[in-house]
């Protein structure tokens, strides 16, 4: 069996059985294995998790726990994934995203090196080489708003009694998408937000096609620009 385990990844997936399984490899790659799995299938009819359960083969010192949430939404399947967890530490994952072989390495030394922080959060950038550019403008805009979340729920990392303190993932709550910026926000008020300039993982260039799921480009810029103080008004009145 693996080590004793500080944290514990919740992946959510609907239909990823083109992509799971690369995935699921990235992870059998990681060079600290003191995490475990917990794959939450919301109602997936396309055999994805024959495929998860065959590449979770790989890697029989991690322990994995395989979970089902018939409501459709990625929201209620976070939910359904954090009753697992029992770790300190708990993250949050795509099925359609790469992690480097240090990934789970650099999210626990970066917890450890503040014991205050409430997350820390990994850069998503584009597969392949060359993208110097796109990791300096996500680093300059962590420095610039220290309290904004830069990256989505694929690459999300939390001290557990902070995410359940904050209230979890709740589609009560928050019903809208990009969830994944309104759950930092109510996080990062326990404490502070933790970025790596090689903090990194690489989700799926399909994302790229999913703008007419997402804010539009004036709430990016509020969110952006908005003071701290006033997160509150834009998410919850706004």
């Amino acid at each position: 069996m693996a080590e004793y385990a500080l944290i514990t990844f919740v992946l959510p997936y609907y239909n990823e059985a083109g992509f799971i399984a690369a995935t699921l490899a990235s992870l059998a790659a990681q060079t600290d294995r003191r995490f475990r799995l917990v794959l939450v299938d919301n109602a997936s009819d396309d055999g994805s998790e024959v495929v998860a359960r065959e590449a979770c083969g790989a890697m029989p010192d991690i322990t994995v726990t395989f979970l089902h949430e018939a409501r459709p939404g990625k929201i209620h399947a976070l939910r359904a994934g954090l009753g697992q967890v029992s770790t300190p530490l708990v993250g949050t994952i795509d099925a359609d995203t790469i992690y480097p072989p240090g990934y789970v390495a650099q999210a626990l030394a970066m917890f450890a090196s503040n014991p205050a922080a409430s997350c820390a959060l990994a850069f998503g950038i584009s597969p392949g080489d060359g993208h110097a550019g796109q990791r300096a403008l996500l680093r300059l805009y962590a420095r610039l708003f220290p309290c904004k979340c830069h990256t989505g729920g694929y690459g999300q990392n939390f001290r557990r009694e902070f995410l359940e303190r904050a209230g979890g993932f709740d589609a009560e709550r928050w019903p809208h998408v990009l969830e994944d910026h309104e759950i930092v926000h109510r996080v990062r008020k326990f404490g502070p937000i933790l970025y790596g300039a090689d903090f990194v993982c690489l989700p799926s260039d399909r994302r790229d096609d999913r703008s007419r799921c997402s804010w539009t480009l004036g709430e990016r810029v509020i969110y952006k620009l908005l003071p701290t103080p006033f997160m509150d008004w834009f998410f919850y009145r706004f």
